[in-house]
């Protein structure tokens, strides 16, 4: 009787331990939920959304399972990067513009004038030499860069034909609240009137302001055109978007599930900017199915135009109080020389 007990005690004992080794395994190979917020939809940051949740899915043999949700439904974008910061979401798309009151450098990128093209802009802010120390910006603020890409050119939805410098006097123009956004109507005698965005369409419609300057895909996507019949695209400026992750909660994750989300996101940088410049074509040829009037500046006053702002540059952020802006700024006119053809 004694050696029966003891033998079912060995056996039971070699059990425990064999599940006891098993267990970590099992929590290892459990899935990892990834929630990525944006403020926008059926755009391009929607596109790269769902092509992350997808090429993650795959690199990962289905460990990590993305969610994705658009238009704010996480919070509007302050809430959002304070979910980013403290590992309550993991992953953010949005302009770097948008972490300014993280670091002040994010706002380089606004930087107007710099980039012949999309494409000129893309081989720029992709540069190692820039790329690398500015998607690090925020990492002591508990944000990690995973990409950077163009996403548009700025254009003027107006509700008054803009189709010469001239035009631009007098105008009241919706603009985010930086100095480089009040600086550019500025220069042609109109004014920069600060507005969320989700509050621009009712602006309009009131008469608040008579124009918005901002991205033509944009303001395809949340109906500008049923209020604004006029688009005059100047691409005077290009908007850079990224994907942010949050590094409380990066740090959590295996070595190499860390790697696939970093790499991941590196390695669609290609197909956002490409995905980006075709929306700017089928949203341009939406605002005209949608009655608008498209236009740009004669070469001589688009010459004039470019020319008058490209010096914001330099001044607002060449010459910028603080040291990392200036570095940064550095750092990107030294690779759009670089990267010029």
């Amino acid at each position: 009787m004694k050696h029966n007990i003891g033998l079912k005690t060995v056996t039971f004992g070699v059990a425990a331990a064999t599940l006891l080794a098993w267990q970590p395994a099992i929590s290892t190979a459990q899935t990892i939920d990834v929630k990525i917020g944006y403020p926008t939809t059926a755009d391009p940051q929607h596109d790269l959304a769902l092509k992350l949740v997808s090429e993650l899915k795959k690199r990962s043999n289905g460990r990590i399972q993305g969610r994705v949700f658009p238009t704010s439904q996480l919070g509007k974008i302050p809430r959002q990067v304070e979910g980013i910061q403290l590992g309550t979401q993991e992953v953010f798309l949005a302009p770097p513009g948008f972490l300014v009151g993280v670091n002040q450098a994010f706002q380089v990128t606004d930087a107007p004038a710099l980039f012949a093209d999309a494409k000129h802009g893309q081989r720029t802010i992709t540069d190692p030499a820039f790329r690398t120390p500015f998607l690090k910006l925020a990492e002591s603020k508990g944000i990690v860069g995973g990409n950077i890409w163009i996403y548009d050119g700025t254009s003027y939805g107006s509700t008054v034909a803009i189709n010469k410098l001239a035009d631009l006097r007098g105008l009241k123009i919706r603009v985010l609240a930086t100095p480089m956004e009040r600086a550019v109507p500025k220069m042609f005698g109109a004014a920069g009137v600060p507005i969320p965005f989700t509050e621009v369409v009712p602006a309009l419609q009131r008469h608040v302001v008579d124009a918005a300057r901002t991205s033509l895909v944009v303001m395809a996507g949340a109906k500008f055109h049923s209020i604004c019949k006029f688009l005059t695209v100047t691409n005077d400026g290009y908007i850079a978007a990224g994907t942010w992750y949050s590094k409380v909660w990066l740090n959590k994750q295996p070595a190499d599930i860390r790697k696939i989300l970093l790499d991941t996101a590196k390695d669609l940088e290609g197909f956002a900017a490409s995905n980006a410049l075709s929306f700017v074509k089928v949203k341009t040829q939406e605002w005209r199915d949608k009655g608008a009037t498209v236009t740009a500046f004669s070469a001589a006053e688009q010459k004039q135009y470019m020319d008058t702002i490209r010096p914001l540059g330099d001044k607002l952020l060449g010459a910028h109080k603080n040291p990392q802006v200036r570095k940064m700024y550095g750092l990107l006119k030294a690779s759009a020389q670089r990267n010029a053809m």
